[in-house]
Protein backbone atom coordinates (compact mmCIF):
# COMPACT_ATOMS: atom_id res chain seq x y z
CA UNK A 1 0.00 0.00 0.00
CA UNK A 2 1.43 3.50 -0.92
CA UNK A 3 0.95 5.93 1.57
CA UNK A 4 1.59 9.18 -1.01
CA UNK A 5 -0.32 8.58 -4.19
CA UNK A 6 0.00 12.21 -5.75
CA UNK A 7 2.64 14.56 -6.67
CA UNK A 8 0.25 16.72 -5.01
CA UNK A 9 0.20 14.89 -1.54
CA UNK A 10 4.30 14.48 -1.76
CA UNK A 11 4.49 17.92 -2.06
CA UNK A 12 2.42 19.27 0.45
CA UNK A 13 3.42 16.45 2.97
CA UNK A 14 7.33 17.75 2.32
CA UNK A 15 6.26 21.64 2.78
CA UNK A 16 4.80 20.29 5.69
CA UNK A 17 8.20 19.15 7.41
CA UNK A 18 9.70 21.97 6.24
CA UNK A 19 7.60 24.24 8.13
CA UNK A 20 7.81 22.15 10.85
CA UNK A 21 11.55 22.10 10.69
CA UNK A 22 11.31 26.21 11.07
CA UNK A 23 9.02 26.24 13.78
CA UNK A 24 11.15 23.89 15.83
CA UNK A 25 14.17 25.95 15.55
CA UNK A 26 12.48 28.96 16.17
CA UNK A 27 10.68 27.58 19.21
CA UNK A 28 13.60 25.63 20.96
CA UNK A 29 16.57 27.56 19.51
CA UNK A 30 15.42 31.14 19.22
CA UNK A 31 12.74 31.81 21.70
CA UNK A 32 15.02 31.00 24.65
CA UNK A 33 16.93 34.51 23.87
CA UNK A 34 13.95 36.01 24.48
CA UNK A 35 14.63 35.36 28.28
CA UNK A 36 18.52 34.75 27.87
CA UNK A 37 18.38 33.33 31.93
CA UNK A 38 16.44 30.41 30.32
CA UNK A 39 19.23 29.79 27.67
CA UNK A 40 20.73 26.18 27.94
CA UNK A 41 22.81 23.88 25.98
CA UNK A 42 20.74 20.89 25.84
CA UNK A 43 17.97 22.99 24.45
CA UNK A 44 19.75 24.37 21.78
CA UNK A 45 21.00 20.78 20.82
CA UNK A 46 17.53 19.24 20.97
CA UNK A 47 15.85 22.10 19.08
CA UNK A 48 19.07 22.20 16.44
CA UNK A 49 18.79 18.45 15.69
CA UNK A 50 14.89 18.38 15.44
CA UNK A 51 15.08 21.49 13.03
CA UNK A 52 17.66 19.47 11.18
CA UNK A 53 16.01 15.89 11.22
CA UNK A 54 12.62 17.57 10.27
CA UNK A 55 14.60 20.10 7.49
CA UNK A 56 16.34 16.83 6.47
CA UNK A 57 12.94 14.52 5.67
CA UNK A 58 11.10 17.76 4.03
CA UNK A 59 14.18 17.61 1.55
CA UNK A 60 14.14 14.00 0.74
CA UNK A 61 10.59 13.80 0.69
CA UNK A 62 10.75 17.03 -1.99
CA UNK A 63 13.22 15.15 -4.27
CA UNK A 64 11.22 12.06 -4.20
CA UNK A 65 9.46 11.06 -7.15
CA UNK A 66 6.11 9.31 -6.98
CA UNK A 67 5.90 6.12 -8.58
CA UNK A 68 2.89 5.61 -10.77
Amino acid sequence: MQIIRTDKQKDNLAKFFWDMAKVAFTLLVLGPFAKPESISLFGLVIGTSIGIILGLWGYILDGMEVRK
